[in-house]
């Protein structure tokens, strides 16, 4: 068999060549009945993991976040089908494979009509082992229901190859919804751009998934940028801009390998309590600012001065649905026999939005006194443990593996090149961003032993950058029969 690559970017990164070997060298019998056909085109593309730097779940409330691309990354080979078939398969370590699924154009359809999320959810749903599909195939469904193809002229095999832990809170699925979602739109011919792919992959999450998330690691793995932190106002996916690091400054991830899930009852109840809190305000206040459904418009002074005593500090949520019935997120409802904390989760995405912007400035001003870096960032550090003192106090998440790597930095101190640390995502566990400067690798090695020896988990560290899938575009290789 012939393989060709007739286009692409010149630099590749060594997760697609890694890819590609295996087609070169393993000559398609790797991928068994699931893969790819013997000849045509295959697209490649790639989406990062990302790091949650600062604003974390304040994304849903329309919050300013700090987000960057990671190193490690989900790569996906798309191929044309003749029929109508959709297949996707998963390659693991080792040439493993994760059980795979094929499903046909048809199983979309009812009566010549799209079926609804709900259905198309449990489509997906059917067999847990390859509920994992969902996040690849869910996107060519989306795709039809939100109008962005009147329909599918045929079929496609979607193979992913990821180096992404899952679980990790570095955003495992929304690389795989962008790659996947990406090489569909070259496939195609969509063009669509990043925003319209990261749209998507958020639909795909919360209507096919069924995870309540917002919308920032999509637009991170779809358009951020190589060795820079890009800032997003969430309100919905307006991008402000892509900030530089400050000269032997670095932002890594520390895996606490805890496990965690935006899936999970603690951050859901967050979620909800926050949209709660905004139909209260809403309701009682009728403030201008809070017509557009997003909490992050109310300054911190027009919220300690107009909102916190409007708001209850707590609220069965049978009592909320009698007073003031459904909230306006299509993504949670409320549980008539929970009781949510409401203003403290209502307080978080407010204070937490100043706290990016502020932390914003801090990074940029360091960059443009290098005299000053060092005050610079021991400021933006604060904010972070700051951050990270909320998401636990005031949102009610973390665990106890997280808040040991966050001492354990803080402790360690500025003297050894640890400025700030923070829990990241979803919180409930996964991984601590850090902010470093300098020479951290003994420091980093000690903070690791002491993790070990405490929970005996094997701390995994995330380090560098690397383009977004936007930045990195798509290759092409030709497959042809010798």
């Amino acid at each position: 068999m012939k393989i060709e690559q007739i286009s692409g970017p010149e630099i590749i990164p060594h997760d697609v060549t890694e890819f590609e070997s295996m087609l070169r060298y393993e000559d398609l019998q790797l991928f068994g009945d699931f893969g790819f056909e013997k000849s045509g085109k295959i697209i490649f593309t790639r989406a990062p993991a990302r790091l949650d730097v600062m604003g974390g779940i304040a994304d849903y409330c329309g919050a300013c976040v700090f987000e960057m691309t990671l190193e490690h990354a989900a790569v996906a080979g798309c191929q044309a089908r003749s029929d109508r078939e959709l297949r996707a398969l998963s390659v693991g370590t080792e040439g493993r494979f994760l059980p795979g699924l094929r499903i046909c154009l048809d199983d979309f359809y009812v009566n010549g009509n799209l079926k609804s999320y709900d259905q198309i959810r449990q489509l997906f749903a059917q067999n847990l082992q390859t509920a994992w599909a969902g996040y690849v195939l869910g996107g060519f469904y989306v795709l039809l229901k939100e109008k962005k193809i009147n329909r599918l002229p045929h079929g496609a095999t979607v193979v992913i190859k990821s180096r992404i832990p899952m679980g990790a809170g570095i955003s495992s699925s929304a690389a795989l919804e962008v790659a996947a979602l990406t090489g569909i739109n070259h496939l195609y011919g969509l063009n669509l751009n990043a925003l319209e792919i990261a749209r998507m992959g958020q639909i795909v999450e919360n209507r096919i998934v069924g995870a309540p998330c917002g919308i920032m690691d999509q637009i991170t793995s779809a358009a951020g940028q190589e060795g820079k932190v890009l800032s997003i106002l969430c309100q919905p996916d307006h991008i402000l801009e892509s900030v530089p690091l400050p000269p032997r400054t670095q932002l890594i991830g520390i895996n606490s390998k805890a496990k965690r899930s935006t899936s999970s009852s603690a951050y859901i109840d967050a979620r909800t309590a926050a949209f709660m809190g905004l139909t209260i305000l809403q309701k009682e206040l009728e403030l201008k600012e809070l017509e557009d459904n997003y909490l992050c418009k109310l300054s911190v002074a027009d919220f300690r001065q107009k909102c916190w005593k409007v708001l209850p500090k707590q609220m069965k949520g049978k009592h909320f649905l009698d007073r003031y019935g459904e909230t306006v997120d299509t993504v949670t409802q409320v549980d008539s026999q929970k009781t949510y904390r409401i203003r403290s989760r209502v307080e978080h995405p407010i204070y937490e939005h100043a706290r990016v912007q502020r932390f914003i400035q801090h990074i940029k001003k360091a960059n443009a006194e290098p005299e000053n870096v060092r005050r610079h960032l021991m400021a933006a550090g604060k904010l972070m443990y700051a951050s990270n003192w909320s998401y636990r106090y005031r949102v009610g998440l973390g665990s106890p593996q997280v808040e040991q790597l966050v001492r354990s930095a803080r402790k360690i101190g500025m003297r050894s090149g640890f400025y700030g640390a923070k829990i990241t995502g979803g919180g409930g566990g996964g991984t601590v961003a850090v902010l470093c400067h300098g020479d951290i690798s003994n420091a980093l090695v000690q903070i690791t032993a002491a993790y070990k020896l405490a929970w005996g988990l094997e701390a995994e560290t995330f380090t560098g950058s690397s383009p977004s899938a936007s930045e990195f575009g798509h290759i092409v290789l030709q497959l042809e029969k010798e």
